[in-house]
This record gives C-alpha cells, structure tokens and sequence, in this order.
C-alpha cells in the first residue's frame, strides 16, 4: 500500500468547483468533510441511540453521539502520537520522494489526523436502536421468519427464503452496524448522503470483508459490505489499493487506529458510566481487579512485565479512590490516566508492526502483545460481569427485543410486496407510507443508477427498505413508532 493512495480525495461523484475567492482562506477538504459529517442527520441521530444502556433514562450515559466524538478525539490523537513519534521504533510512514518538500510530507501527515478524525465520527453510523442487542435482534428475526413470508397468498409459492440467493440471506442473517454504515455512505452515488472521499470510507472499514469470504480471522468473522454495495466496495479498494496479490480487499493502515481509538473509548467510558449509574461502586470494581488479574494473567500465558503493569493501573485507581474526596471524579481521572497508557501502547505497537501492517499482513489488532494487553483483557472481563451481565441491562433489552421485532413484522412483509411485486394487504399499503421516503426514493434509484432488472435483486432490495429504516431509529423514535402502531399510545 502507498500513501499517495492511501490519502486519495476521490468520491463517488464529482463535486462543484468552489469559487476562487475560498482559496484565500484555505481549508483542507477533508476538514470540510469534518463538518459536513457534524451536519448530517444521519450523524445528528446518534444523538437518541445509546451506546450500552438501552432505553435509559439517564442524562449522564454516553449515547452514540458522545461515544462517537470520544472515538473521533481518541482517533485523531492517535494519529497525531503515531506519525509525529521520536521511538526507537520510528518509521517514515509517509512515501514521499526525495524532492518532495516538508511542507507536502506534513500536509499528508495532516491530512491522516484529519481522515482519523472523521472516520472516529463515522464508526457508528450504521449501528440500529437500542445498541448492539439490536444487531443481534434484526439477524435473529431474519433467520427465524423469512421462510415464512410470501409474496401472495399463493398455496404453493415458494417462500423469501427460496427467492434469495446465498449471499443475499447470509447478509440479511448478519446484519452488521458497519456494513450497514458503509451501505449509507455509498449511497452517496445516489446523491442521498453526505459524498466522502474513499479514504476516509476505507479508514471506517474495520471488517474488509464480503459474506463469501467470512472466517475466523479478526478481520474475517463479520461482513463489511452486503451484496447490494460489493462493486462499490471493489472500486474504493482499487482506488486507495487495499487489495493484496490474492485479490482481497485488506484494511487501511489507519483503520487499526479507529478500531484502537473504539477500544479506547468505550473500555474506560462504559465503566466510568456503570459506576456513575450505580451498578457497581469503585471499592466492588477495585477488589474485582486486585482478586482477578494475576489469575487472568496466568490463563492467558501473559509476561511477568504486563502482569506488573496492569498491577500499576490498578494501584492508581486505588490511589485516586483514597486521595480523591469528590468520589464522583475518580473514574473520570482514573480514566484519562488509564487512556493515556491505552494510547501509548496502542502507539507503540502500530509503530513496531508498521512495515507488517502496511504490507497488509498483520493479523492482530493493536493491543496485541504490548505491555497493557493484559490490562484490555481485565477491563474487558470486568465489563461483562457489572455492565453486560447486569439486570439493568438485560431488562431493558428484552424491551427493544418486543419493539424491533413487533416493527420487522409488519415492515418486511409490506416492503417484499411492495412496487406491484406481490398482494399487497390493506395493513401493508398503510405501513408502507410510514417508510420515510428517502429509503424508498433510494430503492428507485437503485433501480435506474445501478440498473438492477432481475427480480431477485430487486426483492433483495426491497427488504433493504425496511432495515435501512429500522436501523436508522433512533431508540425514542422506535419506540415512539412501537406505541402508535400497537395501539400502546
């Protein structure tokens, strides 16, 4: 991979020259992309989509909006610690020519920190309501019901089920947040979203990966485009050329960083937000820790070297818990020093893996094997047992189960008979106009730009009606939608 295409400015459709005078006052086009980004509404919803608890009611809890700014400071730090870095382990990532002057070389570096900040924005954009127990709903439902949906009331049709090819059900079988965050940024062909340039689509793609070519791999065991976007995705990689010798599509050297920047963020800020709502206290999580990390430790083969620095990240929060008066800043100040350690590790092995991350060989994320793995591996575990496990969780989340499944029963159906394809019911020609119609005008689109004719196609595109509606609710609006269609309100 070279940089000069890693950083291509290229977009799905031409834009309008600007006028001369904004020269004058010059502004980097991906910071222009910054704030297109902030203006979206498909940004601006993140704002009533919560990050881990589902339907709270707290104004504390991060939602995806907060997370996402986090990830996106996190990301452009990141990027900011990795190719300005005086290590002993420093490359120069950025392939300039010899007669390139410094003023182009820090323009590229500058160009990363701001892809890094945009991509950080973008990483949720695809996720539904009710975070990711909503994931999980949409690809139950889908594995459960499509073999008994019909067209007609025909006797002897074949079901959805039959109707789609392969890779058409895998996908709908694994709706995946970033996948479906990918399918709205591509439909900037259609002019219906915000038009982004391949590289910072390609930094957002954390799984390069097409339902066919699925596997155990960390990049492998989750798709990252449906069928309805591959030539797209094909193009993009072309383009940026993050495509090995064997044909497939690999990642962006700074979609490690975006992961990394994720990790970051949600590890320190998900349990900063369970102590702050009350499902643990800092004495529970801190005898937790003390109790459980050498034993983790040994269970994962980890170094006497981490085992000791993860013994010094909980010695802070310890110090922090008796020195700190106001309980309520001590999470908040144990993570900023837990971040900076993250941070600086995350750095540390991006650096030292460069040459095998920009070949396209490395394997791991960014935490592998780094003086803080184990720390990730203990936050991780003490995640599941006072967030995930908690019955303030699970509670709420048996909610969003009755709510997206009560709305993918009556949305699918009358999407699939849609556009005079089948015997569309009374019921159905009334859900159909609750369908915001730029999903439906997307459909059409899909239909005269990409010249889709087949009809197992257009029935696969049909059913992307309905999730690209539903999986762009809000929990509110959902919710809100539930009630009114139920006759709850």
């Amino acid at each position: 991979m070279e940089w000069k295409n890693l950083l291509t400015q290229n977009r799905l459709c031409e834009e309008e020259k600007e006028p001369e005078a904004f020269d004058d006052y010059y502004i980097s086009p991906f910071e222009r992309d910054y704030e297109r980004i902030v203006s979206s509404a498909a940004f601006r919803r993140l704002q009533d989509k919560t990050q881990v608890f589902p339907l709270s009611k707290s104004d504390f809890v991060r939602t995806r909006l907060t997370h996402s700014i986090e990830v996106s400071t996190i990301a452009k730090q990141l990027g900011i610690m990795c190719f300005h870095n005086t290590s002993s382990y420093q490359h120069l990532p950025i392939d300039c020519d010899e007669q390139d002057s410094d003023i182009l070389k820090g323009k590229r570096i500058g160009d990363i920190e701001a892809i890094l900040s945009c991509a950080g924005l973008l990483h949720d954009l695809g996720n539904p309501p009710f975070g990711h127990v909503g994931e999980n709903i949409i690809r139950e439902w889908f594995k459960d019901n499509l073999k008994n949906i019909y067209l007609s009331k025909s006797y002897h049709e074949k079901p959805v089920s039959e109707r789609l090819n392969k890779k058409q059900i895998v996908d709908l079988e694994n709706f995946e947040g970033n996948a479906q965050a990918f399918r709205i940024l591509s439909k900037a062909r259609y002019h219906s979203e915000v038009n982004l340039p391949f590289s910072i689509i390609s930094a957002l793609i954390k799984y390069p990966t097409r339902c066919d070519e699925m596997g155990a791999a960390i990049i492998r065991h989750k798709i990252g485009c449906y069928q309805a976007e591959e030539n797209v995705f094909l193009k993009i990689a072309k383009e940026v050329g993050t495509i090995n010798t064997e044909g497939k599509v690999i990642r962006h050297p700074l979609a490690y960083l975006v992961e990394a920047a994720d990790d970051i963020a949600y590890m320190t800020a998900d349990l900063e937000d369970a102590v702050k709502s009350g499902l643990v206290s800092v004495d529970e999580l801190l005898h937790f820790l003390e109790n459980t990390y050498i034993s983790l430790g040994e269970e994962n083969g980890e170094s006497p070297q981490h085992i000791i620095r993860t013994k010094e990240i909980i010695n802070k929060l310890d110090w922090f818990n008796k020195n700190e008066k106001d309980k309520t800043k001590v999470m908040s100040q144990w993570g900023t020093y837990l971040r900076r350690w993250l941070m600086y590790v995350v750095c540390w092995r991006f650096s030292r893996s460069y040459d095998s991350i920009i070949r396209g060989e490395f394997k791991q994320d960014l935490f592998y094997d780094n003086n803080h793995s184990l720390t990730v591996r203990l936050l991780k575990k003490a995640m599941s047992k006072f967030v995930f496990d908690s019955r303030v969780i699970t509670e709420p989340e048996i909610s969003a189960q009755v709510i997206l499944n009560f709305l993918l029963d009556k949305f699918i159906p009358a999407v699939i008979r849609f556009d005079k394809c089948g015997e569309m019911t009374t019921q159905d020609k009334k859900v159909i106009t609750l369908v915001s119609s730029n999903y439906i005008d997307d459909y059409f689109k899909a239909k005269e730009v990409d010249g889709i004719t087949d009809e197992t196609e257009l029935l696969y595109h049909r059913i992307l009606i309905a999730t690209d509606f539903i999986s762009g609710m809000t929990d509110g609006y959902a919710k809100t939608l539930y009630k009114k269609m139920s006759g709850l309100e």
